[in-house]
């Protein structure tokens, strides 16, 4: 009888607990990723740590457009769908991108960030956020 008791005891605390909710896409858990190294891990070996590129093989992020722009909805575009984005800009260069899609939002928004502050021609006023991450990401109709 002891021990139906404590077993009962032990089920009803256990469901007391507190749950910790679901992590999504865009409210991690813990620190906010780090944009450089985000860039070093999925970036750096085609667009170069310094962001100069390749000739014929990967475009400079240096300067570029897509980084320098006040909107960064286009460079976010471009890394969750990759080259795919440019059209038939993209033949310029003989290496496609790889979409990134699989980084959270958080990730994203980081390395958009970091490259923008980095590699800008005039760096941005404020950091990307995740939840501009995820108007791209859930805007219907781009590859």
């Amino acid at each position: 009888m002891r021990l139906i008791a404590v077993i009962l005891l032990v089920g009803l605390l256990g469901g007391c607990a507190k749950h910790e909710p679901a992590r999504t896409a865009t409210a991690p858990a813990g620190p906010a990723p780090d944009g450089e190294k985000l860039f070093m891990l999925n970036c750096a070996t085609c667009h170069m740590a310094d962001g100069s590129g390749v000739p014929f093989l990967q475009p400079p992020v240096k300067g570029s457009a897509w980084i320098s722009s006040a909107d960064p909805q286009p460079l976010l575009s471009l890394i969750l769908r990759g080259s795919a984005v440019l059209g038939e800009g993209s033949q310029a260069f003989d290496n496609d991108m790889a979409p990134q899609a699989h980084l959270s939002d958080a990730e994203i928004a980081a390395l958009a960030t970091y490259a923008r502050q980095r590699f800008s021609v005039a760096p941005p006023a404020r950091p990307v956020t995740p939840a501009e991450v995820a108007v791209t990401r859930n805007r219907p109709g781009l590859p």
